[in-house]
Parts: structure tokens; sequence; C-alpha cells
């Protein structure tokens, strides 16, 4: 084994333990919540659980076996379980990126003034929360189901070129250019059509803070301005939550494509690659415990 494998290892086991811990911590939350006090629970509370569940899945199904191949274990996984892992984890990875945006998007419609178009539609946001779960779900199933059939296990063969490689399994080209083409644009049409729609959301959170805060200061021309509401401090959360994932998103795209248009493959970028998709949803609990969004949403 490698130092730079063990080194690897030591990341990939500390992202996963505490990030599948933070993530169970917050679902436990949210769940006791709807369970003991459903009279407390917010339309968030319902996104922030299907969330960390997203979170927990693709922890557990790409964080732990590459913990054990970097400490050495070869051979867990036969193509039955490499597809199956493979599958699961992209579906809970795109499952994340489409409930971040529903986040930031239910939350920039929350707070938008009574005077703005998207008022109209504070009523009925709560309501087309599950029906979105729903897409979302189908989405990303429908989209990544090709990987069912061109996933493989590596079992110490002589692997082409011609194949994507990493560290637990190899992609198999099927032949088929409108298949590859097709499979390609999906990602990419879904990858930007949530993350635009997220900074377009984030954006808009970000004039509405700020012209809230205007008025304040033109209200209360005294040095001690109060405390801002629960509202403010729980979308101030999520825009955190939206930079955290977009900063990795986009560095984890510069060097997801450094390693595929590479002409030899690195196994530290691969191992960079898929340390950085996890940071986001081990992250993403700590963002929200530290923040207390909980709490902030409990007051008033």
């Amino acid at each position: 084994m490698q130092e730079s494998d063990f080194v690897f290892g030591i990341f990939f086991l500390n992202q996963s333990v505490f990030g599948f811990l933070g993530n169970s911590i917050m679902f436990a939350v949210y769940m006791s919540i709807f369970i003991s006090q459903p009279q407390k629970k917010k339309p968030t509370d319902l996104i922030l659980t299907h969330l960390t569940m997203a979170n927990i899945v693709t922890l557990l199904t790409r964080g732990i076996p590459e913990t054990m191949v970097a400490f050495g274990m070869r051979d867990i996984l036969n193509d039955v379980g490499c597809q199956s892992l493979m599958y699961i984890n992209r579906v809970s990875r795109g499952l994340s990126i489409c409930t971040t945006c529903l986040l930031s998007m239910f939350q920039a419609v929350t707070i938008s003034p009574s005077t703005s178009r998207w008022a109209q539609f504070k009523t009925r946001a709560s309501n087309c929360i599950v029906p979105s779960f729903l897409f979302f779900w189908i989405l990303n199933m429908l989209i990544y189901i090709r990987l069912i059939t061109c996933n493989r296990a590596i079992r110490n063969i002589n692997i082409s070129e011609e194949v994507y490689v990493s560290k637990l399994c190899y992609t198999v080209p099927d032949g088929n250019v409108i298949h590859s083409v097709t499979f390609l644009i999906a990602i990419t049409i879904r990858d930007l059509f949530f993350v635009l729609l997220m900074s377009w959301a984030s954006g808009y959170m970000v004039i509405v803070l700020y012209r809230h805060r205007r008025q304040v200061q033109h209200i209360h021309s005294t040095s001690h301005f109060p405390k801002s509401s629960a509202e403010n401090r729980a979308t101030k959360t999520i825009l955190l939550l939206v930079t955290c994932f977009a900063c990795f998103y986009w560095i984890n795209t510069f060097v997801t494509l450094n390693l595929v248009f590479a002409v030899e493959k690195d196994p530290q970028l691969e191992s960079i690659s898929v340390f950085l998709s996890g940071c986001y949803p081990a992250l993403c609990p700590l963002v929200l415990i530290s923040n207390d969004l909980h709490m902030c949403h409990r007051e008033g």
C-alpha cells in the first residue's frame, strides 16, 4: 500500500464517519419534530430531511468503499455490487443537487416581499415539495439507469484504455454513440439547470436581505439595531449551504474534466475527485448545526 493511499484512506474515513454522524443527527432531529412535535414543523424541515437522507446515502455508497480500497482491501465488489453501488451513489448525488436547489428556491419565495411577483406562490409553495421530490427521484433514476449495464468490477484484469477506470469499477462503452451522447447531455442539462436556478435564487435572496437591512437602518437610526429575524437567519444559512455546494461542485467539475481528458489516468487525481464529491454531504450538517437553523425555525 502506497503512502498516498493511506493518507487518502484517513481522509475518506474521517469524511465518511463525521459526515454520516452529522447527517444522522440532523435527520433524527427533523424526524423527532415530525413525530413528537408536528405542530412546530416547517416546510423546510421536510426538504432538509430529504437532503440529509441523500447525503447519508452518498457518503455510505462512495466514502466507505473508497476507504476500504485505500487501506488495501481489493475485490470487495462483484459486477452486481459495483453496478448497484455506483447507481445508488449517482442517484443520491443527483438528489442532493436537486434538493439543495429546491431549498434555495423555496426560501427565496418565502422571504419575497408582498409586492413581489413571487409573493403569489407563497401559499402554494408547500404543496409543491412532495411532487418535487417525486420528480427528482424519477429524473435521476432515469438518467443514471445506463450505469446498471455499463459498470463492471475490477478483478485484476487488463483493462483497455477505451474504458473509464476508477479504483472500484470500470465503465465499458456500450458501443452506442447516441446513448453515450444522450447520457452526457442529460447530466449536463440537469446540472446546469439546477445550479443556475440555485444561483438565481441565491442572488435574489441576497438582494432581499440587502433591501431589508437598508430598511431597518432607515427605521432605526440608533446604533443598536434589533436582531435579525429567524427567517433572515435561516436565509443566511441556506445561502451558506448553496455557496458551499457551488464551490465544491465547480472545483470537482474542473478536477473531473482533467481526469476524463487526461492521456494517462492519475489515481491520486481520482482520489481527489472522490474526496471533493463527498465534501458537501459531509459539511452540510455542520453548517446547519453551527448556524442553529433548527432553532431559528422554531423562534417566532
